[in-house]
């Protein structure tokens, strides 16, 4: 099931106004928008679900990170997720806690540890990652194959340019 002409996808860009119709083209704008929607969006998804209730957002992507990659330094662990290496301590600190990851000693650096995940850290992982796959799918049902596809490589585009061109926020 596609867009008709009538969705709003098909006036992306386009700033109508009542009194002289169409006055701007504006994509970046609307990129803005709908960028701060999609943010509130998935915060209030996050907070209506179950999802979080033994391990918050920043864990589960720790968790799925050293799923990927195998166990991983902290070190390394924090250059992936592009975080400073002491949130990243205080992310495994509490995730070691919760039973979800265990610290091993590095054979070739003693100072350092490498981080795996547990039996009980891969199923709650697991149950995460399968409930949040059925809400996306639950919200892009009636989007057909290439719609979703085509969602699927823009928002990896989006965060691979988020990663190469992101630049602090805040001014300190």
């Amino acid at each position: 099931m596609g867009t008709s002409p009538s969705d709003p996808v098909d006036t992306i860009g386009v700033i109508e106004d009542d009194t002289i119709g169409v006055i701007e083209d504006d994509t970046i704008g609307v990129i803005e928008l709908e960028l701060l929607k999609l943010v509130r969006h998935l915060e209030t998804f996050g907070r209506r679900s179950s999802l979080y209730l033994h391990i918050d957002r920043a864990g589960y992507l720790a968790l799925r990170t050293i799923e990927d990659l195998g166990p991983l330094s902290t070190k390394a662990l924090a250059t992936v997720l592009n975080l400073d290496a002491s949130t990243v301590t205080r992310q495994i600190a509490a995730l070691e806690t919760g039973g979800f990851v265990d610290r091993r000693p590095d054979p070739n650096d003693r100072r350092s540890s490498t981080i795996l995940l547990t039996g009980e850290g891969r199923r709650m992982m697991a149950g995460v990652e399968q409930e949040r796959r059925q809400g996306i799918e639950a919200l892009v049902e009636a989007w057909d194959d290439s719609e979703k596809a085509v969602l699927g490589r823009v928002l990896h585009r989006l965060n691979a340019s988020l990663l190469l061109n992101g630049r602090p926020t805040r001014v300190d």
